[in-house]
């Protein structure tokens, strides 16, 4: 059997669901085991600020294998503040890797949606001083905003929103695979994973191909 690949996004683990915590890990490690390279494509929490480590222990304990690769998405951006020894962080919005002959970009989605004025605007201009905040606010204070920005972010990013066909073309690769719109999208050129957190999917890509897959 070739190498494994393997994709998810949009799990969104909030602290008090330990439950829902519990579950993602048992599918990380197992993922980890079978799995030759794993990509995590954002939102793996449903928010984040420094000072939360303790909150998600066993998160990252799992995160620490070398098989392992997180993007930060739009909900956990700030993962790039973080000091996480052992956990493979990207600083980068989109990644580019070749899989099966093909360059396909990496990428949590919220870079590459139309329809989507709003939030672009906060990408752009608000998240470099949210970032810096995150390194001088309280906890406290800091968990208020987190908390307001989750109940305020449909309102930011509309229902919508899309991801326009010719994007593997604009990006100069043959396939991009992202989440961010919380539904699955698949025609030529576009592979968008459905949300892990209330469907339990995942893309898994061997030599037979990319497959969506569930954990039950």
């Amino acid at each position: 059997m070739g190498d494994v690949h393997i994709f998810v996004a949009d799990i969104h683990l909030r602290p008090q669901a330990k439950n829902e915590v519990r579950r993602f890990v048992s599918w990380l490690s197992h993922a980890a085991e079978t799995g030759d390279a794993v990509y995590i494509l954002g939102d793996l929490f449903d928010y984040w600020y420094s000072g939360m480590e303790n909150s998600f222990e066993t998160v990252i304990e799992a995160l620490k294998s070398p098989v392992v690769h997180l993007m930060p998405g739009n909900r956990d951006f700030l993962l790039r503040n973080a000091r996480l020894r052992g956990i493979d962080i990207s600083h980068a919005e989109e990644v580019t890797i070749s899989l099966s002959g093909k360059k396909i970009l990496l990428a949590h989605g919220h870079t590459l949606t139309d329809a989507d004025a709003g939030f672009k605007m906060l990408h752009r201009y608000g998240w470099p001083v949210i970032g810096c905040a995150d390194r001088i606010l309280p906890v406290s204070i800091k968990d208020r905003c987190a908390r307001f920005m989750v109940r305020s972010s449909a309102m930011v990013r509309p229902s919508s929103a899309d991801i326009r066909k010719d994007m593997a073309k604009a990006r100069g690769v043959d396939l991009v695979i992202c989440g961010h719109l919380h539904r699955h999208v698949q025609r030529e050129g576009l592979i968008v994973l459905p949300a892990f957190f209330d469907t339990g999917a995942w893309l898994s890509w061997n030599e037979s191909g990319p497959r969506l897959e569930t954990f039950r």
